[in-house]
């Protein structure tokens, strides 16, 4: 007999306290009375307590090779659970759901979608570019193939669902808005205009981008601007940044925090002027809301964004901030400018980037549905 108030939740590539799978999926559950049972990687951070969330941290794999025994230690703990629900994050884990299924026929498989994998393997620069394809059209039959068995398919994006109306099962689009915040005390200095980016550092997420943007800054108005950088990166792009750094003297103009713990940006935020979402062009982004901007906006940040289409969209209908091509340096520049010698202007956008966040764009919206689409509660 499965018990109904107990959940598995389980990912093999994110960090235990990712801030949608952890902070948002996982806590809201148990808050609603489930039993989780949580499993992802160990990324060395000390580990939150909650009576009803049980964290079994797996350890990190040197190699994608170790994977698949990854995989397979999961499978062999869900199929021991006594579990009704299973919560999957990562499309290599649709691998286990034929055998679970076979297995538990009457568990409730979920399959939660965080990006387009097929869309996005096009652009996923460690993979050889002869092998893409190849894996593209493996990945499609394979998703076709191991999503028959989900119950339920969760959706990041709107955009997502397109690409899998094919499949039968029940389909939620759950964005990624952040958890609600009240609004922050912020701590704007006279003596610096700040700029923030929070996410993965990437190059294709504009990292060089905005160091280009900063260091015009700083040659043009010495010590009037500084950039805030908080995620994580690779350790080589990491390298390759503090070089830069380092070669253009912006030590001081620049901080890189590295991963923060979720709680912790709202200080970084409160002591920032002006998010940026510069991410290139590329088909997993062009469709995609990234969640930073909804976070910019529970801030009361006004932002500079990519001029996507559905960006610009957004942005002109909330009238909170600007749009510009990433590559576009002078445009950057003159839209950054333009907000630092005007405080009234970029206060406004603030209030009324909060005003929409308060009323459309929270996690407590999101939560509801995913609460009652999938796990009924009452």
């Amino acid at each position: 007999m499965l018990n109904a108030k107990k959940i598995m939740m389980f990912s093999s590539v994110h960090v235990w306290n990712d801030t949608r799978i952890f902070y948002k999926e996982a806590m809201t559950l148990a808050d609603a009375g489930f039993e989780i049972d949580f499993y992802a990687i160990d990324n060395g951070m000390e580990v939150i307590k909650h009576p009803r969330l049980q964290v079994h941290l797996l350890p990190a794999c040197t190699s994608r090779l170790a994977r698949p025994l990854r995989w397979h230690k999961l499978y062999k703990i869900a199929k021991k659970s006594d579990a009704l629900y299973y919560h999957i994050h990562d499309p290599e884990l649709l691998l286990l759901l034929p055998k679970l299924r076979k297995k538990k026929p009457e568990a409730i498989l979920t399959y939660d979608m965080h990006e387009n994998f097929p869309a996005d393997i096009e652009t996923k620069t460690w993979i050889p570019k002869i092998l893409r394809k190849p894996l593209q059209k493996w990945v499609l039959r394979m998703e076709k193939r191991t999503m028959a068995c989900c119950d339920h398919l969760i959706f990041a994006e709107e955009s997502y669902l397109a690409s899998y109306e094919h499949v039968s099962c029940t389909k939620t689009t759950v964005y990624n808005y952040p958890i609600y915040v009240e609004p922050i005390q912020k701590e704007r200095s006279d003596a610096h205009f700040t700029l923030i980016y929070v996410g993965s550092i990437t190059k294709d997420r504009g990292i060089f981008e905005m160091i280009g943007l900063i260091r015009e800054l700083q040659r043009r108005h010495p010590n009037q601007y500084r950039l805030k950088l908080l995620g994580p990166m690779t350790k080589r792009l990491e390298i390759e940044l503090q070089a830069l750094l380092k070669k253009h003297q912006l030590g001081s103009v620049v901080q890189v925090y590295g991963r923060v713990p979720y709680p912790e940006i709202w200080q970084a935020y409160a002591e920032s002027d002006l998010g940026l979402c510069l991410l290139h062009p590329i088909p997993n982004y062009l469709h995609s809301m990234a969640t930073k901007l909804y976070e910019y906006m529970a801030a009361s940040l006004p932002i500079l964004a990519s001029d996507f289409r559905d960006w610009e969209a957004f942005i002109h209908k909330h009238q909170n901030g600007a749009t510009s091509s990433p590559f576009d340096s002078e445009k950057l520049i003159r839209e950054v400018e333009k907000r630092a010698t005007n405080p009234s202007l970029y206060i406004q956008e603030g209030k009324r980037g909060r005003l929409a966040y308060e009323q459309h764009y929270h996690w407590g919206i999101e939560a509801q549905k995913m609460r009652d689409t999938i796990y009924h509660v009452n």
